[in-house]
C-alpha cells in the first residue's frame, strides 16, 4: 500500500461530502411583500395668508393619501379615509375633513376675534396616524379701523352717474400684501356699469363711478363695497332712484268767460297721468273725470243763471295725489263775452305817380331866308373889304363922311357902329342889308 494512501482517502471523504451538502434540500424563498407607494409631499395652502381677527381663512390640503384606516398587509385590500384635523393654533375646536382618493381636501377655520397682531400656525393632522400632518402660517393684522362709503348724489333717476368713496379699507390687502381690491353691488347683485373695472384700495381708501341701473324703480336701494377675499371688511350706503318727471298738468278752458246769465264751458286736459281727476270749481269739487291712456282728458261744466259777475278759479287734480294738478281762472261778466279790440289795420299811402319828363322846348325855327341872306351879307362884305384894300393899294383912302345907325326891332334907337374921326382916317366900313321881319315866334306845349 503506498504511504500517501491514508491521505487521499481522507481529502476524497471530504470531497464527497461538500458535493453532498451542496447538492442538499433546497433553500426556501423569501417571503412576498407588498409595493411600497412614495409618500407625496403633504402640504397646505391658505387663503388669505393675512388678515385682521375673525377672519376667515379657506385652508387647501395635499398629500395626504396615506391618512387611511388600513395600513399595509400582506395582501392588498380596500381603504377608507380617516379623518384629518384642522386646527387654527391653540384652538380647541378643529375642523374635521376626509381627503380625496389623490389626497386632497378643502375647508376653512376663522381667525379668534381676539387674536392679537401676529403670526399663527395652521395645523392638519391625520387621526390615524401623527405622522401625517402639514402646517401653514397666517399672519394676524391689526383690527381695521371702521368703514364708511358716500354716494354722491345720493338721489336721482334711473341711470345716474355716482361717484363712489370708500375708507376705513385698511385690512384690505391682498395674499402677496399687494393692495385689495373691493367689489359693488346694487341690493347684493352686481353692478355692471362700474368704473374703473378693478376698484383698488389705496392707503385704506378708494373711489369709483357707476350708473344707476335702468330697470332700478323708484325706491331706496343698497349700494355695498366689500372687499375681495375679507368679506367682513364692507361698508354700504343708501341711494334713493327718483322717478323721472312725467308732462306737467295743464288744463284749458273755452270759453274762459261768459256773461251774466249762464252757460257751458268746454274744458280739457292734459299730463294727468293718475286713474282719477277731480274738477273744483272754487274749492268745491263738482265731478271727476277719468284721463285717457296719455293723460287727457275732455269734458264739460254748466254755469248756473244766477252766478254772479266775478272771476272763480276752476281746478283740475288727481284724486290720489291732490299735488298733481293745475287750475285756471273763469270770469263772468256784466255784459257779453269780452273779445278784443281789432287793431284798425294801418293805411296804405297810394303809390307816388312817376313824374312825366318835361319835354325840351323845341328850338325856334331860323328862317331860310335868314340864313340866306347872312350869307350873301357875309359875301359882301368880304367883298367890301377886299374892293377897300384894292382901292387903299392903287389909290388913296376913301373917308367915310357919315355914321349910319339902324334900328331893327321896335326898341329905342342905339348906335350899332361908332368911330369917331378926330382919331384919324377910318379904319373900317360897315355895310347893313335890311330884311323883312319875321314876324313874332310862339311855343306851344301839347300834352303827350
Amino acid at each position: 500500500m503506498l504511504p500517501f494512501a491514508p491521505w487521499a482517502d481522507r481529502w476524497l471523504t471530504a470531497v464527497l461530502l461538500s458535493t453532498a451538502l451542496a447538492w442538499g434540500a433546497p433553500i426556501a424563498a423569501p417571503a412576498a411583500t407588498s409595493p411600497v407607494r412614495a409618500a407625496a409631499a403633504r402640504s397646505l395652502t391658505l387663503d388669505p395668508s393675512q388678515g385682521p381677527p375673525g377672519s376667515r381663512v379657506g385652508v387647501h390640503g395635499y398629500g395626504f393619501d396615506r391618512c387611511t384606516t388600513v395600513g399595509l398587509a400582506p395582501e392588498p385590500r380596500s381603504a377608507e379615509a380617516a379623518e384629518i384635523q384642522v386646527t387654527w393654533e391653540g384652538d380647541d375646536n378643529p375642523s374635521i375633513v376626509t381627503a380625496d382618493a389623490d389626497g386632497e381636501f378643502e375647508t376653512d377655520v376663522t381667525v379668534a376675534s381676539d387674536a392679537p397682531e401676529g403670526s399663527y400656525e395652521i395645523t392638519a393632522l391625520c387621526t390615524v396616524n401623527s405622522k401625517i400632518k402639514a402646517t401653514a402660517e397666517f399672519h394676524v393684522t391689526p383690527e381695521p379701523g371702521p368703514t364708511a362709503l358716500t354716494l354722491d348724489p345720493t338721489e336721482g333717476a334711473a341711470l345716474t352717474s355716482v361717484a363712489v368713496t370708500g375708507s376705513g379699507f385698511d385690512g384690505c390687502t391682498a395674499d402677496d400684501g399687494r393692495a385689495g381690491t373691493v367689489t359693488l353691488t346694487w341690493d347684493d347683485g352686481p353692478l355692471t356699469e362700474v368704473t374703473p373695472a378693478e376698484v383698488t384700495v389705496d392707503g385704506g381708501a378708494f373711489t369709483a363711478q357707476f350708473a344707476v341701473p335702468s330697470d332700478a324703480d323708484a325706491a331706496d336701494h343698497t349700494v355695498t363695497a366689500t372687499c375681495v377675499g375679507y368679506e367682513q371688511v364692507s361698508a354700504e350706503q343708501q341711494f334713493t332712484v327718483t322717478a323721472v318727471p312725467g308732462p306737467q298738468p295743464e288744463m284749458t278752458l273755452d270759453p274762459p268767460s261768459l256773461p251774466i246769465g249762464g252757460g257751458s264751458v268746454a274744458i280739457s286736459g292734459s299730463g294727468f297721468n293718475c286713474p282719477e281727476v277731480a274738477l273744483s270749481w272754487d274749492g268745491e269739487q263738482w265731478d271727476t273725470v277719468a284721463p285717457a291712456e296719455g293723460g287727457t282728458f275732455d269734458t264739460e261744466f254748466e254755469v248756473t243763471p244766477d252766478t254772479g259777475e266775478a272771476s272763480y278759479t276752476v281746478r283740475a287734480a288727481c284724486t290720489d295725489d291732490p299735488g298733481v294738478g293745475t287750475e285756471a281762472a273763469f270770469t263772468v261778466t256784466a255784459g257779453g263775452p269780452v273779445t278784443p279790440t281789432p287793431t284798425p289795420p294801418t293805411p296804405t299811402p297810394p303809390p307816388t305817380p312817376t313824374p312825366t319828363p318835361t319835354p325840351d322846348p323845341t328850338p325856334d325855327t331860323v328862317p331860310v331866308g335868314l340864313v340866306v341872306g347872312s350869307s350873301l351879307l357875309g359875301a359882301a362884305l368880304l367883298a367890301l373889304a377886299g374892293s377897300a384894300l384894292l382901292s387903299r393899294l392903287h389909290r388913296g383912302p376913301r373917308w367915310v363922311h357919315d355914321h349910319v345907325s339902324s334900328r331893327l326891332r321896335p326898341v329905342p334907337a342905339a348906335t350899332d357902329v361908332a368911330e369917331p374921326s378926330e382919331t384919324g382916317p377910318p379904319t373900317r366900313s360897315v355895310r347893313l342889308e335890311p330884311h323883312p321881319d319875321p314876324g313874332d315866334q310862339t311855343l306851344k306845349e301839347e300834352d303827350p
